[in-house]
């Protein structure tokens, strides 16, 4: 197994003024936890069942449940010491903290982590008495006889966590292994399994004592909950079973692919993009780059192919060459299974990553999907859509209704175009959005989505028609 350097352990100094700070906590902070800073959209809601805005300075307690949402980071500090950092996507619950000043028993600090991840320094709680801290999830139970380590949640409910200071423990029905410093553990889905050491383990920054700001994600790099590089999990894998929603106009130049949803074989690289698929007897594989690419968690890829596509129909194959300014659109992953939808709820699914749009006829400079999101209502079978992209001077914003079929769903609606100076896209007629999309991950946790915008009269193309592919989680 692969050590890394310790990017997290306390100095003998840092570790001395965690332990006196804890032991010289104010009164008024026992029993809970303290917001050095919250940034983006991060919501508490209390035992009460009422939801909050957390803001900077605000006291969290036991039986608060803490959400972050896609742009949402936070940082709690806990009376005995402890740091919680809370990255986007997560939901964090504490069960129970206790902590009077003085380890005799009575102390706990019993957590649960449910979706996304957190970076965690325990303090004063759990060194006198190891049960007495404690992290759940799904999956898995987290115990300590160690300091520092990242705790991140799949979407299928898996559970990694990686040591950065001391020894950590993670225990399943099928066994507890330990994971020191330096190395990571991980925790599959079914819970049985014994949970195994694990390679890969992913640099995110420490805790801060002061606001840090996100890093800037664009769109086609590859980044995963943590907005970083690199994976977290493992990238999609080549496998029959994918679902796949794909465009690809071709600038106009046959055959095309249409607007649509595609049952595949696929084929990734190394990275998780996909470079090949299979629909029926026709195959499609990517001989020139990946304009746009992205991945996250393990469950959903999307990306946008640029020059010689191969196009193989019964064994007769025909070379596409697409411009920088064309691409094939896709957004791939394994489909939520039946058993696994959600059903008496309503999710709102945000934009986690796009392709950059393109004209149907390829005469101008891709454009940028401003913003997407995503409505499933899994009480009524509906999903909404709301988007808006720019490009040519032009910016669309849309609406789309459909029905929630198994995993997949078809919606349209219209599109207002508003045209700016020196525009070269516009509406003749009527303005449409169509939009084909899956949900993906277990419960439904993402969804993905490729979209027509303009003036549409399917299964044509026109010259103002924008296309994109988009994942959304929630």
């Amino acid at each position: 197994m692969k050590s890394t350097p310790n990017r997290f352990r306390l100095s003998p100094r840092g570790a001395m003024i965690a332990i006196v700070s804890a032991a010289f906590s104010s009164p008024a902070l026992a029993n809970t936890g303290k917001v050095d800073f919250a940034i983006g959209n991060v919501t508490v809601t209390g035992s009460d069942g009422r939801g909050r805005p957390l803001a900077k300075g605000a006291e969290v307690k036991t039986g608060d449940k803490i959400l972050s949402s896609v742009d949402g980071r936070a940082q709690i500090r806990f009376s005995d010491g402890a740091y919680v950092s809370l990255q986007p996507n997560t939901e964090f619950d504490v069960q129970e903290y206790r902590y009077s000043g003085k380890t005799d028993g009575s102390e706990s600090a019993l957590f649960g982590l449910f979706k996304g991840a957190i970076r965690t320094v325990t303090g004063l709680v759990g060194r006198a008495n190891k049960s007495r801290y404690r992290i759940t999830t799904s999956t898995a139970t987290i115990g300590i006889r160690g300091t520092g380590g990242l705790i991140a949640i799949g979407a299928d409910g898996s559970t990694l966590v990686t040591g950065t200071s001391g020894i950590w423990t993670l225990s399943n029905k099928g066994g507890t292994i330990d994971i020191p410093a330096g190395t990571a553990g991980f925790a599959g889905a079914n819970v049985n399994v014994p949970p195994k050491p694990a390679d890969g383990i992913p640099v995110v920054p420490p805790p801060q004592s002061a606001p840090q700001l996100p890093p800037t994600i664009v769109r086609g790099d590859v980044v995963n909950a943590l907005a970083n590089p690199t994976s977290l999990f493992p990238p999609l894998t080549s496998a029959s079973g994918y679902e796949l929603a794909g465009v690809a106009p071709f600038g106009g130049a046959a055959p095309t692919l249409p607007l649509g949803l595609y049952a595949t074989s696929a084929v990734f690289d190394s990275s998780g993009a996909l470079t090949s698929f299979t629909n029926g007897t026709t195959t499609l594989t990517l001989a020139g780059t990946q304009a746009d690419f992205g991945t996250l968690d393990g469950v959903i890829a999307w990306g946008r192919w640029i020059g010689p596509i191969n196009l193989t129909i019964g064994g007769t194959t025909t070379s596409i060459t697409l411009s920088p300014n064309d691409g094939l659109h896709y957004v791939t992953g394994l489909p939520t299974p039946a058993a696994s939808m959600p059903t008496g709820v309503i999710y709102t699914y945000n934009l986690i990553g796009a392709t950059h749009p393109t004209l149907a006829n390829g005469s101008i400079a891709p454009g940028v999907l401003n913003s997407a999101s995503l409505v499933g209502n899994f009480n009524t079978s509906q999903v909404s859509v709301n988007s808006s992209a720019t490009a040519g001077g032009s910016t669309f914003t849309g609406s789309a209704t459909g029905t929630i079929a198994s995993s997949t769903f078809l919606a349209a609606g219209t599109a207002t175009a508003l045209v700016g100076a020196g525009a070269t896209l516009g509406c003749s007629g009527l303005c449409t959005v169509n939009v084909n999309g899956f949900f993906s991950g277990t419960g439904a946790t993402h969804a993905g989505i490729v979209y027509q915008i303009g003036t549409v009269i399917l299964p044509s193309f026109t010259p103002s028609t924008l296309v994109g592919a988009a994942a959304l989680g929630r």
